[in-house]
């Protein structure tokens, strides 16, 4: 969902863009629930906004859609949203796992196992190009968001890993 700062802040092209991604996002990601019968459950607008975005297997799961860094090979890791409040990847997020869409597939990994590494292989060191955010954090001029970016290859050895494909 792209809440009404995110709205204000972002021009109509780039509104437009996130919303696309968005939504083809959550469309892929039942595709792929049905291809391999998968019983899924849309979230409701309260656990939407807590980063829920669909139950799978009893677990909240946060949709994250095919963005163009993704077609680069990398993941944007989101601890603070564009508000300032928490963000898929942190303590206050209420989703167990988080879904990383790249061409014909999701790639998902737990929450926790996710945030662990970061705080462990992040610096704590800010940037101000997102191009240069790689293991380092990175917030968007005029937001109050907090992010960084790891390649694919960082998460794929963690305990659970799980790839969905469509």
């Amino acid at each position: 969902m792209v809440s009404n700062k995110a709205i204000e802040l972002s021009s109509v092209e780039h509104y437009n863009r996130s919303l696309s991604t968005w939504k083809n996002g959550e469309e892929s990601f039942i595709k792929a629930c049905k291809l391999n019968n998968i019983d899924y459950k849309k979230s409701n607008k309260n656990e939407d906004i807590n980063h829920i975005d669909f139950w799978v297997y009893g677990k909240g799961i946060d949709i994250k859609g095919f963005k163009k860094s993704h077609q680069e090979g990398f993941i944007v890791v989101e601890f603070k949203n564009v508000q300032g409040n928490a963000g898929s990847c942190s303590d206050a997020s209420c989703c167990e796992w988080i879904a990383f869409q790249f061409e014909n597939c999701f790639w998902i990994v737990r929450k926790e196992e996710l945030l662990t590494y970061c705080r462990k292989n992040v610096k704590i060191e800010y940037v101000e190009n997102f191009k240069d955010c790689y293991k380092k954090l990175y917030s968007r001029k005029g937001r109050n968001d907090q992010m960084t970016k790891l390649h694919l290859r960082d998460i794929k050895n963690f305990n659970f890993i799980w790839k969905l494909c469509y």
